[in-house]
């Protein structure tokens, strides 16, 4: 059986939009898939920020289901400028962070994407 896929492209920092894509990936992964968040603009921040937060508040949610071992979060370097977050934090909080070319080649195919 081929592997299967989950993409979810989280752009928004809110409670809810955190909590959706939280929520999306810790299922997708729960079914075996697996599952790669990019984190674009606002939610760089608000995602390396809830690194050390409770796993339960929406940002943590992330993090559980990079724990499982199904999901890599994935940050736009471009974000990460942007947003003045501390390459240190975003290494240390997620997989990769990554340009748009690698973004696009390694979503690529993936029929199953989430936008959050």
């Amino acid at each position: 059986m081929a592997e299967r896929r989950v993409v979810v492209f989280l752009s928004h920092a809110d409670a809810e939009a955190l909590r959706l894509a939280g929520a999306c990936a810790l299922a997708a992964g729960a079914m075996g898939d697996r599952v790669d968040v990019y984190l674009l603009g606002p939610a760089v921040p608000a995602v390396v920020a809830a690194h050390d937060d409770e796993r339960d508040e929406p940002g943590g949610l992330l993090h559980r289901a990079r724990e499982a071992g199904a999901c890599r979060l994935v940050a736009c370097s471009a974000s990460v400028v942007e947003h003045r977050v501390a390459l240190a934090d975003a290494e240390r909080a997620l997989d990769a962070v990554v340009g748009w070319p690698t973004i696009i080649e390694w979503s690529r195919g993936v029929v199953d994407r989430y936008s959050f």
